[in-house]
């Protein structure tokens, strides 16, 4: 029964998570004529980064080129997973299709496992029917603390941080493939790594060891939390048995709990390596890099907020449950304090967001400790006799909690009707920039569409920063400038509106192109925008126009 039922609601809330996109399907018909559909998961500029790495697995790659900047440079493994999801949709012939099929089955098949990873922690945690629902629902729907927000004759909720994803409690369900499924072998190495039994096995910790390895090289933030992890809960366990231990004990202890966890360091470590050996060369360097330049300001008071009622509910859970040493919770105790570990330490550390490690679905081991000890308080009340309302106000908190998620997820689905409502409305910009999102006008992917049939693969397409964004995506084809991984993407601006705005000398501009092996030039609505008077081709005689339409021009070079 208790199965079945977690079975069903997993599928359930992964459906609703779909929900804005059915409704964004379901809007395409009403879409004007002069504009193109196209259907963006989570934010436009990050949806087409991954849509070109699955773009060079369906182009037959094997290791992953940078198509967001024109340098020379080898292939590498990372972000390889999205590179293999462009293999399994070899077997569609519309590249544009495959790619964008296969990153959504990518979000639906890794949501299902992910949820269904955390119902089988449920189960462990909590075996009792009660009990193990209501801590799987109150991970599914934990939010932050809600903003009422007035709507005309109604209201809604809002929330603190909704910008970003892993808050909201609708998108974080089905948010970007990679993430999703780190997070989810994030909860099973925390569990697997930390059971005694499991660990007694050698061939289980060299399981664990190549799937942590594994984890590393498709989300590498996950295999430093579950590596910290490991290690914050040997601590822990360590000081609650350093008073009770025999030295015969002690060596158990070191063979059973200790060393299989050095297996799965060791066989793992590798990738961590490799990713620190890559990233510490261009153009990797810029993932690390662009951090650093541009470092986004968290305020830890805001975070809290945007985590609402299950942080001081769970943080309340996890000094209960290591004062009585609850082995059982071992996993979920080590997965909130290296949480808050490696907030507080990536916060001094520019390479690297603390927002990495928000990624890291706390809220799960959160409601898990939240429900630990609203059982606690109720065998208390239960033992000591008390008054049933006691009982009955404890256990209503979480309920609480579970029904306030629901609004705030009901509400989350009407802010997102609204944007895809407004978008299918807007008649302005013709593409999406400069924070307006939109979909783009026809004639714009008629030009990406121009570039895919008649260029070739090799060929390097010079725009500004919305069509160097979508031209990997789309076409396979590789841009001067799109994303904030093109090398030197600052400096590549200027020089972009500086030749739009006509104010680069032509013998310079003709040299520059041909150093930087420019073979076409993407002269579109933002393109236009630098100068809207401009002639482009009479002000760069060299250029020989290829395609036209009344959004578009392509040319190409010598």
């Amino acid at each position: 029964m208790k199965q079945k039922l977690l079975t069903l609601f997993v599928i359930l809330f992964v459906l609703i998570s779909f929900l804005p996109t059915f409704y964004e399907l379901e809007k395409k018909s009403a879409l004007p004529s002069n504009r193109s559909f196209e259907l963006v998961h989570n934010y436009i500029t990050d949806y087409n980064f991954y849509l070109s790495r699955i773009r060079e697995g369906w182009d037959g790659r094997w290791t992953v080129v940078e198509r967001y900047t024109n340098e020379p440079h080898d292939g590498s493994l990372i972000q390889i997973f999205y590179l293999l999801l462009g293999k399994v949709g070899r077997t569609i012939s519309d590249p544009t299709v495959a790619v964008t099929l296969v990153y959504y089955a990518a979000v639906a098949v890794f949501s299902l496992l992910l949820l269904s990873g955390t119902a089988w922690a449920a189960s462990l945690l909590f075996p009792a029917l009660f009990w193990c629902m209501l801590a799987f629902l109150f991970a599914v729907f934990a939010c932050g603390w809600p903003i009422i927000v007035p709507m005309g004759v109604g209201w809604r909720f809002g929330g603190y941080m909704a910008w970003f994803t892993v808050v909201d409690v609708l998108q974080r369900i089905t948010f970007l493939p990679h993430v999703v499924l780190g997070q989810a072998m994030v909860l099973f190495l925390l569990i697997a790594g930390n059971d005694v039994k499991t660990l007694q096995k050698t061939g289980n910790c060299i399981f664990l060891g190549f799937l942590a390895l594994l984890l590393g090289m498709i989300f590498p933030p996950g295999l430093v939390f579950v590596g910290v992890g490991l290690g914050i809960s040997m601590i822990i366990e360590t000081i609650w048995k350093f008073k009770t231990y025999s030295r015969h004990q002690w060596e158990t202890w070191w063979s059973v709990v200790i060393a299989p966890r050095v297996i799965i360091g060791f066989i793992s470590i590798p990738a961590l390596i490799y990713y620190s050996t890559t990233l510490s060369v261009y153009p990797w360097k810029r993932l690390v890099e662009f951090d650093a330049l541009h470092p986004l300001r968290v305020s830890v008071f805001e975070y809290i907020k945007a985590l609402g009622p299950v942080l001081p509910l769970g943080a309340l859970g996890l000094v209960v449950a290591i004062w009585k040493k609850e082995r059982a919770f071992l996993s979920m105790i080590a997965w909130v304090v290296t949480w808050m570990v490696l907030f507080w330490i990536f916060s001094f550390i520019p390479q690297q967001s603390p927002l990495r490690f928000a990624e890291m679905a706390p809220h799960i081991p959160l409601a898990f400790l939240a429900i630990y000890l609203t059982k606690v308080l109720l065998d208390m009340i239960h033992k000591q006799k008390r008054l049933p309302y006691f009982g009955i106000a404890v256990l209503t908190v979480p309920i609480i909690c579970i029904v306030l998620g629901m609004g705030v997820m009901y509400s989350a689905w009407g802010w997102h009707k609204d944007f895809v409502d407004q978008k299918v409305q807007a008649g302005w910009p013709a593409i999406t920039m400069n924070n307006y999102i939109v979909y783009p006008t026809a004639g714009f992917i008629e030009g990406m569409d121009y570039i895919q049939t008649h260029t070739a693969t090799d060929a390097i397409i010079f725009s500004d920063l919305t069509a160097g964004n979508y031209i990997p995506a789309r076409t396979g084809r590789c841009v001067y400038v799109g994303h904030d991984n093109s090398m030197n993407k600052e400096g590549k601006q200027v020089l972009v509106q500086k030749f739009f705005q006509g104010a680069m000398d032509q013998k310079d501009a003709y040299a520059w192109f041909a150093k930087e092996h420019i073979s076409y030039v993407f002269y579109g609505p933002q393109e236009k925008e630098h100068h809207p008077n401009l002639d482009l081709a009479l002000r760069y005689p060299f250029l020989r126009q290829v395609f036209t339409n009344a959004d578009v021009t392509i040319y190409q070079l010598p």
